[in-house]
């Protein structure tokens, strides 16, 4: 879509705001204008102008087809429920349908492969072009039938049946890149930037592909050189280049450059620490950090990555100076605090950064509902289980929340830290209570049942080895179960 086309459409939708603003009323949009209103607030997500724009075409363009369909758009997205009702009340006969009736009716049926792809091609066959509202219930119909394949296979002829051809691949490339299939977005994203060439977002879109698609490492450095010379604090573009250039293991004074203009990025804060530690420079790694934190003591990001240099005492205690009260509480929240942690990638880093979350887990006063369950894998898998206890401790709800694994784990933990009548007791009890505790648990399905019982054998095998240890007098002796391992970098 051309930019001045969204200048023209976000012209338009100002002026309805200022009309739904205005008392009076005063505006005037002519038929035309609304059609545009409605859709370009469906590209936007904009679910309040939308209502609107129906309400007033309603009023002022009753017998309009253009915005009866809109409807028919709108129930679809919101209750396919209301969309086939609306279908069956307006002309269900297929013959009398509109093309984004048939569409959509296709949409909520969702038949068998081949009848969804015979049905295409019938909507095809007799329609001379489409629309770009058309285009959209076309691709989007596809992608729910699962006809995305037929319908690249079969492009450069779809094309031909529509007024956009922009439209049309924006929409497919969209949906296939939703649903992770990044090789194959690449090709289509790589038509939108020859057709629209100046749409950074179009290069966003093909650089992000090409990087999750492990596309030749000289196409994503073309794609990135292009962003940076269209806009040289491109953010996707400078991360990706700051990702290249610690994966080569250059000069750090490239990454210097790059923090400098995006120090917000954790991504590349990490990667700017991690290449001066390497590289033997920690007095200004340190360095760097300091004068972060001077300038904002609460400057969350400096923090975490100050995790692998000063050391995750240290870093911890610093954190405690700041972040022991409500209100710095409230500004960081632990969210903020996991997505900046989600940067780190070496195993040490991550380990300290396990740290971080169980201080978190013992001095925030409200943390999300998967976070002890994500500490206590994550941490359980390094074999921290220090933390893992430390963290069930902390947040005593997670023994109404956790599954059979994570109780195991937990139960396995408490008997490698040397807590045996708490381990014994725990283990006796997951294994009188199974079945209670955890009622929602599907025994017919067979790799439930075997995790099931696999997870009653490790908390029999706790049992066993505490009982067996107070009978010899001994330490106790456990195996490993999980298979799990200390990481080495």
């Amino acid at each position: 879509m051309d930019e001045s086309i969204d200048y023209e459409r976000e012209d338009l939708i100002d002026g309805f705001r200022r009309y739904l603003h205005d008392p009076e009323h005063k505006e005037f949009f002519d038929h035309s204008d609304i059609v545009e209103i409605f859709d370009y607030a469906g590209d936007m997500g904009d679910d309040y102008i939308r209502v609107e724009a129906l309400l007033y075409a309603a009023r002022y363009f009753p017998d309009s087809k253009e915005m009866e369909q809109r409807r028919l758009v709108y129930y679809s997205e919101t209750s396919p429920r209301a969309a086939n009702a609306f279908i069956q009340d307006h002309d269900s006969n297929e013959e009398k349908q509109s093309t984004i009736q048939r569409l959509i009716a296709l949409q909520i049926s969702k038949p068998d492969h081949d009848s969804a792809i015979a049905a295409l091609e019938k909507i095809l066959a007799e329609q001379p072009k489409m629309d770009d509202e058309e285009t959209i219930r076309f691709v989007t119909a596809v992608n729910e039938c699962d006809c995305l394949d037929w319908l690249a296979e079969n492009l450069e002829r779809v094309i031909a049946k529509t007024n956009s051809r922009a439209c049309l691949v924006y929409e497919l490339a969209m949906y296939t890149y939703e649903r992770e299939r990044y090789e194959a977005a690449v090709p289509l994203f790589e038509k939108l930037v020859t057709e629209k060439p100046f749409a950074l977002s179009y290069w966003e879109l093909l650089l992000d592909s090409q990087t999750k698609s492990n596309a030749p490492e000289s196409d994503i450095v073309d794609t990135m050189e292009t962003m940076l010379a269209m806009d040289p604090d491109n953010l996707p573009a400078l991360k990706a280049k700051a990702q290249k250039a610690y994966a080569d293991g250059a000069d750090t004074e490239i990454l210097a450059d790059i923090i400098k203009r995006i120090p917000d990025d954790m991504g590349t804060l990490y990667m700017y620490i991690r290449a001066l530690l390497d590289h033997g420079q920690k007095e200004q790694a340190a360095k760097y950090i300091e004068e972060r934190l001077c300038a904002n003591p609460k400057d969350y990001k400096a923090h975490v990555a100050n995790l692998c240099v000063a050391g995750s005492r240290a870093a911890i205690k610093a954190i405690a100076k700041e972040f022991a009260n409500e209100e710095a509480q409230e500004d960081v929240t632990p969210q903020m605090w996991y997505e900046a942690l989600q940067n780190i990638n070496k195993a040490k880093d991550a380990i300290a950064g396990m740290a971080l979350m169980v201080w978190i887990s013992e001095h925030y006063e409200e943390l999300p509902e998967w976070w002890t369950k994500t500490l206590v894998c994550n941490a359980f898998n390094v074999c921290k289980f220090k933390y893992v206890v430390r963290a069930v401790e902390a947040d005593p709800s997670f023994f109404s929340t956790c599954d059979i694994v994570q109780y195991t784990m937990v139960c396995f933990a408490y008997a490698k830290t040397y807590e045996y009548d708490i381990a014994f007791k725990m283990s006796c009890g997951g294994v009188i209570r199974a079945r209670t505790q955890w009622p929602d648990m599907d025994l017919n399905d067979p790799r439930w049942k075997l995790l099931y019982l696999n997870c009653l054998n490790i908390l029999t095998g706790i049992i066993s080895a505490i009982d067996d240890a107070r009978d010899e007098d001994r330490p106790v002796r456990l195996g490993n179960p999980f298979e799990v391992y200390a990481p080495k970098d």
